[in-house]
Formats: structure tokens, C-alpha cells, sequence
């Protein structure tokens, strides 16, 4: 291969290896994942709480779904530096499943939500960082803004 060829490769290569570097926020080369059930990830730590919301939609019984809020897309994970984030009180739950939410069955498939677990709060934190919680107080999950990929389908 002549020298000039050679500098071309590797100049593309190198080329390429920096402007990966520089993602496009929601770009694939952002993307964290795949995320297994019990991984944990370390994203930083939360910051000033920004606000809390009633009402939000969601069901993250799988651990892979996302929430979709106020035009923002939030992921669940499992923070490894979960001593860091701060401790979100629960609100009054209005009534779980069965034997009032203190009773769980397993099953191998995703049962439909009960009273109160398709619907919760969103406190959303500076630095890309949520928490749901459901409204039975059932689910509650840490979320990110920033885009997760999970390899399990629920």
C-alpha cells in the first residue's frame, strides 16, 4: 500500500475515533447499555431537587420502560452509588394490591397494574436524575434522561 493510502486510513481512523467522541445528546454513541436487570451504573449523583409532579404515567414493572413526561424520556437503572442520592420520601400510598400492598405474587409474566401502580410521582433532579414512585407505592424506580438500552423484553 502506498504511504500516502497509509496516512489516509489512519488519518480517517483517527478522524473517526474523535468525532465518536463527541455525541449528539440521544445519539446511539450517548446510548449506555445494554443494561442487564441487576447492573448497577454509576451516571454522577443528583443535584438540587428541580420539582415534584402528581399524576405521571408509567408502569415500570419490568425495569426496562421508560417514563415520558413533559416531553422528556426518562430510563430506569439501578444506581451502584445509591448512598450518594438523596432519600425520597415516599408520599401517602392509596392502596396497593393484594393484602394491601404488603403481599407479592410472582409470576412469570408482567400481570396488569393494580389499583394505583400505573400512575405516581416524578421528582425530577438537576443533572438528568428523576424518581417515580407509584401512587399504590408499589414501584418506584431511579431515572435517567439519558438514553438506556436493556437486553430483555418484558
Amino acid at each position: 500500500m502506498p504511504m500516502v493510502a497509509m496516512v489516509a486510513v489512519l488519518g480517517a481512523l483517527v478522524l473517526g475515533t474523535l468525532l465518536s467522541a463527541c455525541a449528539v445528546p440521544g445519539s446511539p454513541a450517548e446510548q449506555i447499555g445494554p443494561t442487564g436487570f441487576d447492573d448497577t451504573i454509576d451516571l454522577g449523583i443528583p443535584g438540587a431537587l428541580i420539582g415534584t409532579v402528581g399524576g405521571v404515567e408509567g408502569y415500570p414493572a419490568c425495569h426496562n420502560e421508560s417514563i415520558t413526561y413533559d416531553g422528556t424520556t426518562w430510563y430506569p437503572f439501578l444506581p451502584e452509588n445509591l448512598a450518594d442520592f438523596p432519600e425520597v420520601v415516599a408520599l401517602a400510598s392509596t392502596g396497593g394490591g393484594l393484602g394491601g400492598g404488603t403481599m407479592r405474587i410472582v409470576l412469570p409474566a408482567v400481570v396488569a397494574p393494580g389499583p394505583g401502580d400505573d400512575v405516581g410521582t416524578l421528582s425530577v433532579y438537576e443533572g438528568g436524575f428523576a424518581y417515580w414512585i407509584s401512587d399504590s407505592g408499589d414501584l418506584e424506580t431511579w431515572l435517567t434522561d439519558r438514553e438506556l438500552s436493556y437486553p430483555w423484553i418484558c
